[in-house]
C-alpha cells in the first residue's frame, strides 16, 4: 500500500486507471492539429466520427460533409476512433499518392484478410502483399477469358415487359442470366447465381449489423467468424461449383496453384472452395455494383428524354451516357488505403505516419463544381469533349486508380453497355407515378446501392 488508508489507495489507483485510458483513447487526437491539416474536434472514446459509429450517419455523409467544409484545402483530417485518418481531396495528389506513390500505399488496411471467410479471405478487395498480387495476376486470366455470349437468351428475359415496371427486378433477372452464362455456363440453370444474390440484397437487421461490424470494427468480425453470405456454401452451390466453367478455368490456369494455398491448416481448402470464393467475388464486387449502376442508368434516361433518344441513335453517346452514370452514381463512394512506411508529400510540410488511413472521397470529387460544372445535373456531353475530358482527369475515378484499379472495369462496363443497348432498342422509357425524381443511395458493406425499388414504364417499340 502506498498510503495507510485503503480508500485512498483505491481511489489514487482508479484516477491512475482512467487517467492512462484518457491517454491512450486521445493520444492521436492532436495528430492532424500539429501538421497544419484542418480538422474537427475529436470526442474520446469515438474520435471526429461519432455520428458514424452511432449509426446516425453514414461513411459516405461522413466524408462528404468533411469534403465540403474545407473548400480549399489538399488535405482534411479526422480521427476513426483513436486513429487519424486523411482524406485527399486533391486530384493531383490523388495521383502522387494512389499511383506514383503506390509503394508507400499499396495496402487497403481493412484486417480483413485474415478472416475465416473463405470469401473474404480471397477476395481482391482485401488481400495484401504477395498474395494480393498472385491472385489478381489469377483472376485477369480468368477475366481476359470471359466473353459475353447471352444476348439471345436476354431477348427472352424482356419478352413480355410492358408499363410500369420494377426496374431492380427486371434488372435482376437480366443479370442472373449473363453471370449465369459467364461463370456457370449455358447448360446451368443458374439457380448458385440466385441464391447468392439474393441472400446479399436481403437487407435484414442482421445483416445490416454484420456490415456494421464489418466496416467499423473488422477486428470483431474475424473474431467472431463473421461470413459475408450466411448459410453459403450449401451443398447445392457447391454442387454447381463443381460442373461450372469457372471451376474448369480455374483448374486449367493453375490459380490456386500458384501459391494461394493456405499455411494455416484450420483455413486450408481446395479448388471447389477457391471456385466458390471467385464465384461469390464476382456477385459482390461485379453482380450488385452492376445491378446499381444499370438501375441508375436507366433512372438517368428516363428522366432525360432528349438524352435517351440521342443514346438510343449513337452507341459513341451511349458510352458518354453510361459515364456520367457512373460519375454522379459511383458503385464506391470512397476508396482507402493504408501507409505502410511514413511517407513526406512532395514539397509540403505533410508527412504520413504508418498505418495511416488515406481516404480518396470519389463521390464528394464527382460532385465539385471545381472539376465539374453543374456537377449535380446529368450532361453525358461532357464526356465527348475532345478537351478538358473528364476521363483525362484523377477527378473522375469510378474505378478507382492506379495498379489497385478495378480488375473487372472491361467485363462491367461491357454488361452496362450490352443490357442497356439492348433495353433501348425494345423500349422508351418513361417516368411512372412511383418514380422518384432523384435517386437515393446508402452504404451497404463497402459500396453504394439504390435504397429503394424503382419503378419506370417500359413502352415497347414498334418495329
Amino acid at each position: 500500500m502506498f498510503f495507510e488508508s485503503f480508500m485512498l489507495n483505491l481511489t489514487v489507483i482508479l484516477v491512475l486507471i482512467i487517467a492512462l485510458t484518457f491517454d491512450y483513447v486521445t493520444k492521436f487526437f492532436s495528430y492532424w492539429y500539429v501538421r497544419h491539416i484542418p480538422n474537427n474536434t475529436p470526442v474520446p472514446f469515438f474520435g471526429t466520427d461519432y455520428l458514424r459509429v452511432l449509426g446516425l450517419r453514414s461513411n459516405t455523409e461522413d466524408v462528404n460533409i468533411l469534403y465540403s467544409q474545407h473548400p480549399k484545402e489538399m488535405f482534411v483530417g479526422s480521427v476513426k476512433s483513436r486513429i487519424p485518418d486523411l482524406i485527399v481531396k486533391d486530384p493531383d495528389a490523388i495521383k502522387t499518392i494512389l499511383s506514383t506513390g503506390f509503394a508507400n500505399f499499396h495496402r487497403r488496411g481493412l484486417a480483413l484478410d485474415k478472416s475465416r471467410d473463405v470469401c473474404i479471405r480471397n477476395n481482391l478487395f482485401y488481400a495484401e502483399g504477395e498474395k494480393w498480387t498472385l491472385l489478381r495476376k489469377g483472376l485477369e486470366t480468368i477475366l481476359n477469358d470471359l466473353k459475353l455470349e447471352s444476348e439471345d437468351s436476354l431477348h427472352d428475359c424482356l419478352s413480355g415487359t410492358n408499363g410500369d415496371t420494377n426496374v431492380q427486378q427486371l434488372l435482376s433477372e437480366v443479370l442472373d442470366v449473363i453471370f449465369k452464362d459467364l461463370l456457370l455456363g449455358q447448360k446451368s440453370d443458374g439457380a448458385a447465381i440466385t441464391r447468392l444474390r439474393s441472400a446479399l440484397q436481403k437487407r435484414t437487421f442482421g445483416e445490416k449489423l454484420k456490415t456494421y461490424f464489418k466496416y467499423v470494427f473488422p477486428s470483431l468480425f474475424t473474431l467472431f467468424r463473421m461470413a459475408t453470405i450466411s448459410g453459403e456454401p450449401s451443398s447445392m452451390t457447391k454442387k454447381d461449383v463443381e460442373s461450372s466453367k469457372l471451376l474448369t478455368k480455374i483448374k486449367n490456369a493453375n490459380i490456386f496453384e500458384m501459391g494461394l494455398k493456405e499455411k494455416n491448416k484450420n483455413m486450408r481448402m481446395n479448388n471447389t472452395d477457391f471456385a466458390y470464393a471467385v464465384l461469390s467475388n464476382f456477385i459482390t464486387e461485379g453482380y450488385i455494383p452492376c445491378l446499381n449502376l444499370l438501375t441508375a442508368h436507366l433512372h438517368d434516361l428516363a428522366m432525360n428524354k432528349e438524352v435517351q433518344e440521342k443514346a438510343r441513335a449513337s452507341e459513341h453517346y451511349l458510352e458518354a451516357t453510361i459515364k456520367e452514370s457512373l460519375r454522379l452514381h459511383p458503385p464506391y463512394s470512397t476508396t482507402t488505403r493504408q501507409c505502410v512506411k511514413m511517407y513526406h508529400y512532395p514539397q509540403t510540410r505533410l508527412v504520413i505516419d504508418r498505418n495511416v488511413t488515406i481516404n480518396v472521397p470519389i463521390e464528394a470529387i464527382h460532385r465539385d463544381e471545381k472539376y465539374f460544372a453543374d456537377a449535380n445535373k446529368y450532361i453525358p456531353d461532357r464526356f465527348l469533349a475532345t478537351d478538358n475530358n473528364p476521363e483525362q482527369t484523377f477527378a473522375y475515378l469510378p474505378f478507382g486508380v492506379g495498379p489497385r484499379k478495378c480488375i473487372g472495369e472491361r467485363l462491367s462496363l461491357d454488361i452496362i453497355r450490352c443490357v442497356s443497348k439492348l433495353i433501348l432498342q425494345k423500349y422508351q422509357l418513361e417516368p411512372c407515378a412511383a418514380t422518384p425524381q432523384q435517386l437515393s443511395m446508402a452504404d451497404q458493406s463497402f459500396g453504394r446501392v439504390v435504397d429503394r425499388d424503382i419503378w419506370l414504364r417500359f413502352n415497347p417499340i414498334s418495329s
